[in-house]
């Protein structure tokens, strides 16, 4: 698949013109030590191939990233409540959308206090790839799509392990609690969540976790999982929502917290652009969620 082909995937929506274009010059951080082990013979340079869509501005489709990093963005002092989140973009685990799956969630929850990374873990294109046209025919067809990105799977959850690690670790640095840490992921973005929210180790697991027309692919729910805000269309081509059902399912089976919500129309991508239909509406829900979890505003008391 072209880069073309996987960012109209992610961008088949409408800009908000509410976005605002000119943010601060964000911290850029390395989270391995030194070349991330696997893929020490990838060469650069990256590359970022913007998408223009009617009355939008460019949104940023970002390939071949050889140096994973997370991007940082600060609430202000008088709002920052401790809470961090790691923001995961999607983009079938060969490119990232950078713009409406990673900097606008960023930027939406410092708004809010939360102090937001997002994650640009390695991608890069796969020679001789093709979309299929509708992953909704059954269970079994998207199985198969998603184990072709196997390879870049085990980078994404990789990179994403060592980021949670590398917080937890410079928790003082970035001035967040290290049981504050959630994430948030978009399409193979919420793959890799739900992949972090299975881990067998509660060290490297998120606290809290929101995989956005996502799928469970590789472990069932741990024991002690983390609470997990769910959201999908249903008209979903390239991640069915049966796929988020299935996680709200065995969660719940497994008597842990869960919030699912399903909307009837939105396509694939949505992230944080508008469309100008209910779905537009799932942020508001997912504040909601994190305001009674009490990772938005003043942290409870215990």
């Amino acid at each position: 698949m072209t880069l073309g082909l996987i960012a109209i995937l992610h961008v088949s929506v409408i800009a908000s013109p509410a976005y605002a274009q000119s943010a601060p010059t964000p911290e850029i951080v390395k989270i391995w030590p030194g070349q991330a082990p696997g893929t020490e013979d990838w060469k650069g340079p990256e590359t970022d191939s913007p998408v223009k869509l009617p009355g939008a501005a460019p949104i940023s489709m970002v390939s071949n990233v050889t140096v994973p990093t997370l991007t940082v963005y600060r609430p202000k002092a008088e709002t920052a409540n401790g809470t961090a989140m790691i923001v995961v973009p999607g983009g079938g685990f060969q490119t990232l959308a950078m713009t409406h799956e990673g900097e606008m969630v960023a930027l939406w929850l410092a708004e809010r206090g939360i102090t937001a990374f997002v994650l640009k873990y390695r991608v890069r294109p796969i020679a001789g790839f093709k979309m299929p046209q509708d992953l909704r025919k059954n269970a079994e067809r998207f199985r198969e799509f998603a184990d072709s990105f196997l390879p870049g799977r085990a980078n994404a959850y990789a990179d994403a392990t060592q980021s949670i690690r590398f917080l937890r670790a410079n928790a003082a640095r970035f001035a967040i609690a290290p049981d504050r840490l959630g994430m948030i992921g978009f399409s193979a973005g919420a793959i890799t969540t739900m992949a972090m929210a299975t881990n067998e180790s509660a060290a490297d697991r998120p606290n809290f976790a929101a995989p956005i027309y996502g799928a469970m692919l590789d472990k069932g729910p741990p024991v002690g999982g983390p609470p997990l805000f769910i959201a999908v269309t249903q008209d979903d081509n390239a991640v069915p929502a049966g796929e988020s059902i299935n996680i709200f399912t065995r969660w719940t089976a497994a008597n842990l917290p869960a919030e699912l919500h399903i909307y009837e129309s939105g396509g694939h991508g949505f992230g944080m652009m508008k469309k100008n239909k209910p779905v537009d509406g799932w942020i508001t829900a997912y504040e909601a969620w994190l305001r009674s979890h009490g990772w938005m505003g003043a942290p409870k008391a215990p």
